[in-house]
């Protein structure tokens, strides 16, 4: 093979390796907007018994004042809880994501934000219309097993009134 093809043909394979390298990044973004979309629909759609299966075996959640909690036993059974909070009428609407990916790890930051239907004013459930709520996630995910998965999960509203109590979870200082 003369010097030429064979310089043609490593080019050409780099160039395979970089589209490759590139589409599964792509890929991967794409990945992760659907597992968060996906978690906010079931937290939306109040189906607690699904939200651990989002998470890593490893998995940590460090959301408002209820300090890190770990593994996706302990996940699972903080969402269950959940099942007693009363419905709210609350609808989300979860955008900006920032996510960088590197490899079979990612990183990224979400704004959510929550929309109140109802409220409780003394001891009468009212309805009401343009109460808010605006959050952020920041998090880590890892592939596993082909499947993206949440590895951290820091979630804290900052307004209108900002959830005060710093993280205690070192990833997110």
């Amino acid at each position: 093979m003369s010097d030429e093809l064979t310089t043609r043909r490593s080019d050409l394979l780099d160039e395979l390796k970089r589209l490759s390298a590139r589409l599964d990044e792509l890929e991967s973004l794409k990945a992760i907007e659907d597992l968060h979309r996906s978690f906010t629909r079931a937290v939306a759609d109040r189906e607690f018994d699904e939200l651990a299966g989002y998470f890593s075996d490893d998995g940590v959640i460090d959301m408002r004042r209820h300090g890190p909690i770990s593994g996706r036993d302990a996940i699972g059974a903080h969402f269950a809880g959940m099942a007693a909070v009363p419905l709210s009428g609350a609808g989300y609407v979860l955008s900006s994501p920032v996510i960088e990916v590197d490899g079979d790890t990612a990183a990224g930051t979400w704004t959510w934000h929550r929309f109140n239907a109802e409220a409780t004013i003394g001891t009468k459930r009212v309805r009401v219309w343009g109460v808010w709520e605006e959050g952020r996630y920041r998090c880590r995910y890892r592939r596993v097993g082909g499947a993206w998965r949440f590895t951290h999960m820091h979630f804290r509203v900052v307004l209108p009134d900002s959830d005060d109590t710093p993280s205690t979870s070192e990833e997110f200082r």
